[in-house]
């Protein structure tokens, strides 16, 4: 009797549990579509209105996704995260303002808060190009900084005012690359790393086995980082009316600047308060009686007012379709703007191909310094069939189309790269671990029933046996011919020229173009228009991305589908520089999904390459 009653009590605890936290989720979601469906219709814009634009932002290539941790968060409190915006919805809006007769101009504020391959550097220069058509309107820009980073600071420099806070800091110091490397540390606690590799500048294993870069890799980091320091010397430069090498020397001599100093240098027109900020902008712009500022409209809003509802889509358009691969390549599913499958993309790809009537075109936005073979494989082969099926293949390159990046790029009819897209690394490596000695010395011993020599060919408990390495490194032998052969094939380059640039060195897009490894230098824009070209669309046509733009709708949908992926774990708010970098070296290794343990991946690319963001701490 004394179970019967527990299990009723049981019961009921839960029924109630579950009906509490149902009215919860049902008020939730009534007040959601009640205040979608119920709300008045947006203010107009005030006449000479400032656009807002904060750059406390992550800017990436894809559409951010939208979790219902974040929706709950801004809806049950103060708290916002920071937004993700991808650059085709900022540079669309941007034009857009140009047009828009109630706005006077754009205040720019606030700086980057970069996330996983977001705020890459060739990102970073379409939105200036973006920022630079505004201006062609007659409109102004002002901006207002206190302390920015240097990626901050170019997009400011374009400012037809710059004022700069009494309290802030400017930090101009150059550009560095910095790696952790494992190898003697493996070999210490007795970590095997055995490697197999193509290409002198296929550098992607030595923070296993090294403790330094080797001579090539430096080298060819050296001039990507000296290149890319020119280029923003030169950008600024341009903006700022100041010649680069005076800008280089000048840095060369002092990095830190107090707002006075980086006046008289003419790195900001002149220093002021945020109250005189705002009394400028009223004077340039009307004034908010109400707020007592300037009249003005949030970056975010006026997205949102751009946005197209999904009601407005009766799918009789033909479309473009967007495909974003950003984030390093794996085997398998999902896709987080961190690391993507390879499965996923050419799934999507797949559905593309089997509806031509809809989607006449693919433009496919690479942001990735590449990964798995497999995974990259299975898009190449998903775009070759796309193209088998009459559909156009554009290739836009964005920061990095690396290595098996480079490799889905090769099954396109067209490829735009940036100036500054770092691509190429054309070469193939695995990495084969064991912790043999590591267990030893714990007394952990491994004992093995297996009917062939080399059945247990990829166990962490033993090393590999020469002969067992070099089948293997046969494998990768065959697989870099195919490569070769891949973009041989694509470019029309003979084999023996590709060779050349291959053994996995890098090239800027500039250098890319001239040797034939890109077709056109130019960003997603150009992209679009030779996809329509190609298509022969005329202007009667939408574009279509993928993924699509998430709304909190689709996060709660998320929440409610029993197939959704498992749970995310919390982003580490641990500020420690030793911890981070551990923490990154762990990204990586979550990254090799291969299922044959073979990549083409350029590892130590990070998105901000050169711009690591330093902070001074009083």
């Amino acid at each position: 009797m004394k179970a019967f009653f527990k299990d009723v009590f049981r019961r009921m605890g839960i029924l109630f549990v579950s009906a509490v936290l149902f009215a919860i989720l049902s008020v939730f979601i009534f007040s959601f579509f009640a205040g979608s469906l119920l709300s008045p219709t947006r203010e107009g814009i005030k006449k000479d209105s400032f656009l807002v634009l904060n750059l406390t932002m992550n800017l990436t290539d894809r559409p951010a996704e939208v979790s219902f941790e974040d929706v709950a968060r801004e809806a049950l409190s103060e708290e916002r995260s920071i937004p993700s915006y991808h650059l085709r919805e900022v540079v669309d809006a941007l034009a857009i303002a140009a047009k828009d007769k109630n706005l006077k101009g754009i205040f720019i504020t606030g700086g980057f808060s970069p996330s996983g391959y977001g705020c890459g550097y060739e990102t970073i220069l379409e939105f200036i190009r973006a920022l630079q058509s505004f201006k062609q309107s007659g409109k102004k820009i002002v901006g207002y900084v206190h302390s920015p980073q240097q990626l901050d600071y170019l997009v400011y420099a374009q400012c037809d005012e710059l004022i700069m806070d009494p309290a802030g800091t400017m930090l101009l110091q150059g550009l560095a690359s910095e790696q952790l490397f494992f190898g003697d540390a493996f070999k210490k606690y007795g970590v095997g790393i055995q490697i197999v590799r193509t290409g002198r500048y296929k550098g992607a294993v030595e923070p296993f086995t090294n403790n330094r870069f080797s001579s090539d890799n430096r080298a060819q980091i050296q001039d990507l980082l000296d290149q890319r320091w020119v280029h923003y010397l030169k950008t600024v430069g341009d903006a700022r009316s100041i010649s680069w090498p005076d800008l280089n020397s000048t840095f060369a001599r002092k990095f830190l600047w107090k707002p006075n100093d980086a006046a008289t240098q003419g790195l900001v027109d002149r220093v002021d308060d945020f109250g005189g900020v705002i009394e400028r902008l009223i004077e340039l712009g009307s004034k908010d009686e109400e707020g007592n500022t300037f009249a003005q409209v949030e970056f975010g809003d006026y997205v949102e007012r751009l946005r197209p509802s999904p009601l407005d889509d009766d799918g009789e358009d033909q479309k473009i379709a967007l495909v974003y691969v950003e984030g390093a390549i794996t085997d398998g599913w999902g896709d987080d703007g961190q690391s993507v499958g390879g499965d996923e993309i050419s799934r999507r790809i797949r559905g593309i191909r089997k509806n031509t009537d809809e989607y006449k075109a693919i433009v496919l936005r690479i942001n990735s310094p590449g990964g798995s073979v497999s995974g990259s494989e299975a898009i190449l082969f998903e775009l070759e069939r796309a193209r088998d099926a009459g559909l156009p293949v554009v290739v836009s390159m964005g920061p990095v189309a690396a290595s098996g990046g480079y490799w889905i790029a090769t099954a396109s009819d067209k490829i735009f790269a940036g100036p500054q897209t770092i691509t190429g690394s054309i070469g193939v490596f695995g990495i084969l671990p064991n912790i043999e000695s590591l267990g030893a010395d714990y007394g952990l011993n491994w004992d093995t029933v297996k009917t062939n020599r080399s059945s247990d060919i990829f166990s962490l408990s033993r090393p590999k046996s020469e002969e067992e390495i070099g089948v293997i490194q046969e494998y990768v032998d065959q697989t870099y011919d195919r490569f070769l052969n891949l973009v041989s094939g694509s470019r029309n380059l003979e084999k023996v020229k590709v060779e050349e640039l291959a053994e996995g060195r890098v090239w800027l897009g500039r250098d890319a173009y001239e040797l034939g490894l890109v077709d056109e230098l130019g960003g997603l824009s150009q992209a679009l228009e030779e996809a329509v070209h190609l298509a022969n669309l005329g202007r009667d046509y939408k574009i279509e991305e993928f993924p699509k733009i998430e709304t909190p709708a689709d996060a709660l949908a998320e929440l409610l589908d029993i197939r959704s992926a498992p749970p995310k774990p919390f982003p580490s708010k641990i500020q420690n520089p030793l911890v981070n970098r551990l923490t990154e070296a762990q990204a990586f290794r979550n990254l090799l999904t291969d299922p044959f343990g073979l990549y083409g991946i350029l590892p130590w690319y990070r998105s901000q390459l050169g711009f690591k963001p330093w902070g001074i701490n009083l």
